[in-house]
């Protein structure tokens, strides 16, 4: 199939989150399997400079109608392989900036017009490179609106698309694109689009509603958030929309893979030792490493816990610093968090380390080689997220003989088996179900005094998730059906 992915970031050019990671591994799967994959992107300067990338092709002069007028964008092709190439949008006005959507932690009020332009780039991007996709492939609210473009009167009668279905991917239905509804002049669509079965929601537009209902196939990131997102509890008030989707068999659950090259202890150059399934012994150095990084005493036999997070809401970290108030007053812990994100958590876990400098280590901010130091460092990764779509770091975590401690919700729930005794030839890690402090508590101390009392039964169920495969081929094959299906 021909494949058009567009997407608001991808590693290693911009990345915010998982939706990076998955922008990078799937296309590059589909593409090793025969696909040609054209990913859409914007160019993000400021991230994207300090990788001197060699551009392959500059498109001059595309033309991008947007408010009435015609504003003038460059393609940049960086061509990974014949069948993989990186479009990116040149557009300064919009993606010249410290952040991609934010400026510490407040979103750019404009946000809805840049996204806009970028969905209305992409599909002049394909008129204009005479594309011809069987897919356009969307990815959260950024991009849903292309959806809505391949349906209309704008799009839908040019040849180029003329056996083009469309899929969207959902990565985090919590975030939407819900901006005023005077901003539909923007997307050049007229007022038939803004009713309840496309775009309007409460008075606003929701981008990722329009996305939803217009979409040829939906997907969610893992089997249990595809069932979770059809509840009020998870449904972020498009439940109702999601249940009308699912009802005609257009919505599905696939779970994420990883990128086993990058994420593969044995061949990892960011880890002070190597280490693997076979030998294990160079994990206790990645641990004693991993404490003189967060300043915290060198001691091979305190369980360390690690987190690589965003410091959000959605990812429990007040419910971890609740827990902590109380672990690190009592326990014999350690516990090392790489994170950024809102202002409140971040001082929250930074009065914690103050109070606790040899049991807590904190590093704001983000840092790739660091994110691979914790995974292959810790003893127990924690997870706590009050929803999780997916999630990669638990994958990543078991990868590196990391046990993952994880609230059992969406793709957390579909990896990691809970630890038992009696099925330890399967256990992967700890479980729990109820978001307070007390569970979380309770399982940190539960899953320390296994790390002392039962270091054999650590071993196995780190031998357990590092035989597992997480492999983007696999999810890939699951994909090529999904497309299948949106063209029938």
């Amino acid at each position: 199939m021909n494949i058009v992915w567009i997407t608001s970031e991808s590693h290693p050019y911009a990345k915010t989150g998982g939706l990076a990671d998955v922008s990078l591994s799937l296309p590059a799967a589909l593409a090793t399997r025969g696909h040609k994959v054209s990913v859409i992107m914007p160019y993000y300067p400021r991230q994207m400079a300090k990788l001197k990338l060699k551009f392959h092709s500059r498109t001059e002069m595309l033309g991008v109608p947007f408010g009435g007028q015609t504003e003038w964008a460059q393609i940049l092709e960086h061509r990974l392989d014949k069948n993989l190439s990186y479009y990116f949008i040149e557009f300064n006005r919009f993606f010249d900036r410290d952040g991609l959507y934010d400026w510490d932690g407040v979103a750019y009020p404009d946000n809805g017009e840049r996204y806009i332009f970028l969905s209305r780039a992409a599909m002049q991007t394909i008129l204009k490179l005479k594309l011809k996709p069987d897919i356009i492939h969307t990815n959260d609210w950024h991009t849903a609106l292309n959806n809505v473009y391949l349906k209309s009167g704008l799009y839908r009668n040019a040849p180029n698309f003329a056996n083009c279905r469309s899929v969207l991917t959902i990565h985090n239905l919590g975030y939407q694109g819900v901006i005023d509804k005077s901003n539909l002049f923007w997307t050049g669509l007229g007022w038939e689009y803004y009713n309840f079965l496309c775009l309007e929601f409460f008075d606003q537009i929701n981008l990722l509603k329009g996305g939803i209902m217009t979409a040829d196939m939906i997907n969610a990131v893992s089997p249990t958030n595809a069932e979770e997102i059809l509840s009020s509890g998870y449904g972020f008030n498009l439940e109702s929309s999601l249940q009308h989707r699912a009802a005609q068999g257009k919505l599905r659950g696939i779970l994420n893979g990883i990128n086993i090259k990058e994420w593969d202890p044995a061949h990892d150059n960011r880890l002070p030792a190597t280490f693997s399934a076979e030998d294990l012994s160079g994990k206790a150095v990645c641990k004693a490493e991993l404490q003189k990084q967060f300043s915290l005493p060198v001691r091979p036999d305190v369980p360390l816990f690690g987190a690589v997070t965003r410091l959000a809401h959605q990812k429990g970290i007040d419910v971890i610093c609740e827990s902590l108030e109380d672990l690190l007053i009592h326990d014999d812990i350690q516990v090392a968090i790489l994170g950024s994100g809102e202002n409140g958590m971040r001082d929250w876990l930074n009065s914690l380390a103050a109070r606790f400098p040899n049991k807590l280590g904190v590093y704001i901010g983000y840092d790739d080689s660091l994110a691979h130091q914790v995974e292959a460092g810790s003893d127990i990764f924690l997870m706590p997220s009050r929803y999780e779509p997916c999630g990669l770091n638990q994958m990543y975590s078991m990868r590196y003989g990391t046990l993952p401690l994880v609230r059992a919700t969406g793709g957390l729930a579909d990896t990691v088996i809970n630890y038992d005794p009696a099925s330890l030839d399967i256990s992967t890690g700890f479980v729990f179900y109820d978001l307070y402090a007390g569970a979380l508590s309770g399982t940190m101390r539960w899953a320390a005094a296994t790390c002392r009392k039962h270091p054999d039964h650590i071993r196995a169920m780190q031998l357990n998730g590092m035989s597992k495969d997480f492999s983007w081929d696999h999810t890939a094959a699951e994909y090529e059906r999904l497309y299948e299906d949106a063209h029938r």
